[in-house]
């Protein structure tokens, strides 16, 4: 499941999984999620792999299996959990094998993994509960590892979003002046709140951020074909989109019709303790 941004918190962004109305949203359109949404870089994956105990992987909020792919294609066997069935009869589609359940609720019938993995979608699972989900089915010695993107626009394209909102849809949880200034630092109460969930199972060690830094160009078709997935737009009426759309593209006409992107993809990770 995505997000607003690739991870971005939205107005309420300590308490984001009860907001479910948007986080099952985003099977509106999955096909058009899956071909605009970029993949994980490969080094964030490489290494989940190599520090988890075996390839056995639970995907939570796998959507329409871009994460899920990756670790196959890493030589991972991997099981989906997503909420939206839309999104999971996608992640199907390409082989992927998905149960459509929140992850809070999902039942594992005794099954463990050895990496539990979820691509720009923790924060919309509770962060205790969830983590405490995870510690039941990992192995000792297994990986919790979320991780989310963490985009950094261009300042046009924020402007522009920002002024197109507050005209059509002054309510929107999608704050685009969020990600003014250092991005990552925005998205740090998200990180701890993350954190803390897996502090307090008591069956983790101390988490720790692991960060992968990359940049990807858009051409403004390739942008604007992503921009209504974005959580707190995919819910807007076509009238309001059209106005968001129009917005952001004359951003990017300003900018010389593409616009670079810097990323920094975070996961915060932690290993499951043996059992006292």
């Amino acid at each position: 499941m995505p997000t607003p941004w690739p991870g971005q918190p939205d107005k309420s962004p300590s308490e984001p999984h009860h907001h479910r109305q948007t986080a099952e949203s985003f099977g509106v359109d999955a096909e058009r999620y899956d071909r605009s949404r970029p993949p994980y870089p490969q080094a964030l994956v490489d290494r989940i792999v190599m520090a988890s105990p075996g390839r056995h992987v639970l995907d939570v909020g796998a959507g329409t299996g871009i994460a899920a792919r990756q670790f196959r294609a890493a030589g991972c066997t991997v099981l989906g959990v997503e909420p939206d069935e839309r999104m999971a009869a996608f992640a199907r589609r390409s082989g992927v094998e998905v149960e459509v359940a929140r992850f809070e609720d999902w039942q594992p019938a005794g099954r463990q993994f050895d990496a539990v993995i979820a691509g720009t979608a923790w924060h919309w699972v509770d962060p205790v509960a969830g983590a405490a989900k995870a510690a039941q089915v990992l192995r000792p010695g297994g990986r919790l590892a979320p991780f989310h993107h963490v985009p950094q626009p261009p300042a046009e394209v924020i402007d522009a979003l920002t002024e197109a909102l507050r005209r059509v849809a002054p309510d929107s949880p999608f704050d685009p002046r969020l990600l003014r200034g250092s991005a990552v630092d925005a998205y740090q109460p998200m990180f701890e709140k993350i954190a803390d969930g897996i502090r307090r199972t008591g069956s983790f060690s101390e988490p720790e951020q692991w960060r992968f830094t990359w940049e990807r160009t858009y051409s403004r078709e390739e942008w604007l074909d992503q921009l209504p997935t974005f959580g707190g737009l995919t819910q807007l009426p076509g009238e309001k989109m059209a106005a968001v759309l129009d917005s952001a593209g004359n951003a990017i006409d300003m900018l010389g019709g593409r616009a670079t992107m810097p990323y920094t993809t975070v996961a915060v990770t932690s290993t499951r303790l043996p059992a006292a």
